[in-house]
């Protein structure tokens, strides 16, 4: 059933998996906050195509100089995390990097302080979008999740074809707390100008994190316009998800993305009211494809 700006999707499939940093550009936390709160998520899958192309064209980017990768994507992205309501979004693809030894990929920056080899790890800062009511009607009376930094440490082990990657974030307000996310992935197809690349990404939230996105406070279930009972979030793995990525290489420095996003919630994510029953799904998706062009 259609809504404005918005079509139901019942029982899809999730995102998971992160590459637009306008909210530093444009005016603050809280406008970005309110016009990028479905940033996160499209985010997320825009960062594994980045990381895909790397797999899938390693050496794409000159490695000894400043370079650059940008253009937009677009694609269908949900509500909010745990939503079955989906909105079509066009965003920024933006991926500075300065000899592999420091790098913005989308709103995540991270500096290589050590390099061993194949191996690299050192210290990431990342702008983590909030939520806003609005978004949906499920969340009315909730209130609103805002725009904060996480703060942590990376470590990769990156070869012709193939990454590993895992990152710890605290979060430095907005009640989101810790998280670790795992990242493996691998080129599967290359013929020509055509390559196309597949990774696995797993999240772990603290409690904190859990109860800020999937739980529902007293306060909030008095507030809340659909009667949400109170939800205690625990702390545990909150997502899993399946990336395949596909690139054209149109000329030398212009190249066309796709990306299908394939996951699920568990824990606390999935139990939540707001991603079960009527407001949500456990199972979503995130489809998409953009364009770049290289500096």
């Amino acid at each position: 059933m259609a809504r404005t700006g918005k079509w139901k999707i019942g029982r899809l499939l999730v995102p998971s998996v992160a590459a637009i940093f306008t909210s530093l550009c444009a005016t603050g936390a809280s406008h970005a906050s309110q016009g990028f709160n479905l940033a996160d998520r499209f985010n997320n899958a825009i960062e594994a195509v980045q990381e895909g192309i790397d797999i899938i064209w390693p050496g794409d980017l000159d490695s000894e100089h400043v370079n650059a990768r940008l253009g937009f994507g677009f694609g269908w992205v949900p509500d909010y995390v745990g939503s079955d309501s989906y909105r079509f979004r066009v965003l920024p693809i933006i991926d500075f990097r300065y000899k592999e030894v420091w790098r913005l990929n989308g709103s995540k920056f991270t500096y290589a302080a050590y390099k061993n080899g194949n191996f690299e790890a050192g210290p990431l800062l990342n702008l983590h979008f909030g939520r806003s009511e609005s978004n949906n009607q499920f969340l009315a009376g909730l209130g609103d999740i805002s725009t904060t930094l996480d703060v942590g440490a990376f470590a990769r082990i990156k070869s012709k074809s193939l990454l590993i990657e895992a990152d710890v974030r605290q979060a430095l307000g907005a009640g989101q707390g810790m998280a670790v996310r795992f990242t493996a992935g691998h080129g599967i197809y290359q013929n020509g100008n055509f390559a196309a690349g597949a990774g696995f990404r797993l999240r772990y939230m603290s409690k904190k994190g859990m109860q800020t996105n999937f739980g529902i406070t007293e306060t909030q279930s008095a507030n809340s316009l659909y009667g949400f009972a109170p939800f205690e979030a625990k702390a545990g793995i909150s997502e899993a998800s399946v990336n395949v990525i596909g690139a054209y290489r149109i000329t030398d420095k212009v190249r066309l993305l796709s990306l299908v996003s394939v996951g699920h919630l568990f824990g606390s994510a999935s139990t939540s009211p707001l991603s079960s029953g009527a407001a949500g799904s456990d199972l979503q998706v995130i489809a998409g494809t953009g364009i770049t062009l290289q500096f």
